[in-house]
């Protein structure tokens, strides 16, 4: 099994009970281990935080961390991600940092990416849920 690096896009399907949310948390159960990016906590808290108040966006954040490793940007992760974000701006994409750190942080880690973001779309990383 690859572990995986769940991203906020996936989070907010499953916690909104949508289809992609429920093959996404299909998609957990098959792989280990399970890890976050401390960005992923920055999205979620502030996503989380408006729709759900923040007494229940603290329990889900605390959900979260219990069952994912949180993995930090450190600077082999932001120069990666520095190199990233430059091809990506040679190609055209609108990929952001955010998304950049996320997809450095996967390659250092040797992780695959659950997700549903379009600028991940294709990329040998992301699990096609």
């Amino acid at each position: 099994m690859t572990g995986i690096l769940i991203d906020t896009y996936s989070w907010m399907e499953i916690f909104s009970g949508s289809p992609w949310g429920h093959r996404a948390l299909a998609s957990l159960e098959k792989h280990s281990p399970q890890a976050i990016s401390v960005l992923t906590l920055y999205e979620l808290q502030y996503r989380l935080g408006d729709l759900s108040g923040e007494e229940k966006t603290a329990a889900l954040l605390a959900t979260i961390t219990a069952h994912a490793e949180v993995l930090p940007v450190d600077r082999q992760t932001a120069i990666a991600a520095g190199r990233i974000k430059a091809g990506q701006k040679r190609a055209g994409s609108g990929m952001g940092a955010v998304d950049c750190l996320i997809l450095a942080t996967a390659r250092i880690h040797h992780l695959k990416i659950l997700t549903g973001d379009r600028h991940f779309a294709g990329l040998e990383e992301t699990i096609d849920v």
